[in-house]
């Protein structure tokens, strides 16, 4: 009756209205208005939201030190009356039905062709150019992003939108940044890395910082000093601050000789100081080197001595030919070189040479006589830019000497 009817007044009321309501009356009919407010129980709606809105701000290292406030000017998508498509009901597609034979029809999706693809419109849309204040945090890093929440576009039937802001840090002429942490590079003299050194940096921070050497320290070439607490501050926990490093290159003097008064000078402050002793040279991998087999998954190999036949490792693995003739591939991880060994077939082998080159010398019929290795006396040339290398063999040389047979090439097991 009457009332019946005033009930379908209001309810059609309520639709018109609600602007949310209405969208999606207009796409899905009364059925899905009513399973809308079912799903809806106790808890509201939510909106979509618009697209974010990408900015970026360029900062150097003194923003990332003392955090900063940035200006940022972009333009927002505003209206206030949103309209859905009547052809696509705010869907944005439009199906319709494609003969694919006799008899024979199919359902094909396709763009809104009114709305091309929107599914809504707005009848008073506009750009509006808005500036906000971006604040940067201390301790920030490229690729960082800052969020304006709901300072992007302003549409009916959408929450407010967003603004991504992202962070660029230049790199710095002076500073390397390593994480919280500085790194610079200091060049002294000779004279100062022994006598000692005083010079000033300027922190990101704005901080002249003074850094001098203790009492009689001498500084070697290479040496790395850290500076507590001077680094940049750590985002998250700006009372916690990264450090500095400083690493030292000594200059030498641009002369290259001592008169006879100076060296001798320096000659009698240097032979009161220690120095450390002359560090061994070592055997690295190669050809000929005597190595044992560690650490390989296959058991049958492992403590197994032979050496190395190859020149270089392809894929990581050296040819190694084992006591008793196999030849395998070993990756490198897998070689303990036996250093004791080495040395004893290197003093043999030089034995033999030495014995094979006086052999040559002498006359037929002579005995070979022991003299003590021939000395001389050599100059240095001093080379400037990069070294250009003599090649091992002369252009054109053949691959092959005449009194040497070819040898075959060699297969290995690989390990």
């Amino acid at each position: 009756g009457d009332e019946e009817k005033f009930k379908e007044v209001g309810r059609a009321y309520e639709v018109l209205y609600d602007e949310s309501k209405r969208e999606i009356y207009d796409r899905l009919g009364e059925k899905g208005l009513e399973q809308s407010a079912g799903r809806r129980g106790g808890r509201s709606r939510r909106e979509p939201r618009p697209a974010d809105i990408e900015l970026s701000v360029d900062l150097t290292l003194r923003d990332v030190c003392r955090g900063s406030k940035r200006e940022v000017s972009y333009e927002i998508r505003s209206a206030s009356q949103r309209k859905v498509c009547a052809q696509c009901r705010g869907q944005g597609t439009t199906v319709r039905m494609v003969q694919m034979g006799p008899g024979m029809m199919m359902q094909a999706q396709q763009t809104c062709p009114v709305c091309r693809g929107r599914g809504v419109s707005y009848a008073d849309e506009k750009e509006v150019q808005v500036k906000k204040t971006a604040t940067i945090p201390k301790g920030v890093k490229s690729g960082d992003k800052v969020k304006l929440s709901g300072d992007g576009h302003s549409l009916p039937g959408m929450q407010p939108g967003d603004v991504v802001v992202h962070c660029r840090v230049a790199k710095d002429a002076f500073f390397e940044r390593l994480g919280a942490d500085l790194a610079i590079k200091k060049q002294i003299t000779l004279k100062e890395a022994l006598c000692g050194f005083k010079f000033e940096v300027k922190h990101p921070s704005g901080t002249k910082l003074i850094i001098k050497s203790d009492e009689g320290e001498i500084i070697k070439p290479g040496s790395l000093k850290r500076i507590d607490g001077w680094g940049l501050p750590q985002k998250g926990a700006y009372d916690t601050m990264g450090n500095m490093y400083v690493k030292f290159e000594v200059m030498f003097p641009l002369e290259e000789k001592f008169g006879e008064k100076e060296r001798k000078s320096v000659l009698a402050i240097l032979e009161g100081m220690k120095f450390p002793e002359e560090e061994e040279i070592k055997l690295t991998l190669g050809m000929g080197v005597h190595v044992k087999l560690v650490g390989l998954g296959n058991a049958q190999f492992n403590g197994k001595t032979g050496r190395i036949i190859s020149e270089e490792a392809p894929q990581g693995r050296w040819h190694v030919e084992l006591t008793g003739g196999k030849k395998v591939a070993v990756p490198e991880t897998c070689l303990k070189i036996l250093h004791k060994k080495n040395k004893q077939k290197a003093a043999k082998a030089a034995r033999a040479a030495e014995k094979r080159a006086a052999e040559l010398d002498m006359e037929d019929g002579e005995k070979p006589e022991e003299k003590e290795p021939e000395e001389e006396v050599v100059s240095m040339t001093k080379v400037e830019g990069k070294p250009k290398r003599t090649p091992a063999a002369a252009a054109g040389s053949s691959q092959y000497d005449e009194d040497e047979d070819e040898e075959g090439g060699v297969q290995c097991q690989h390990m």
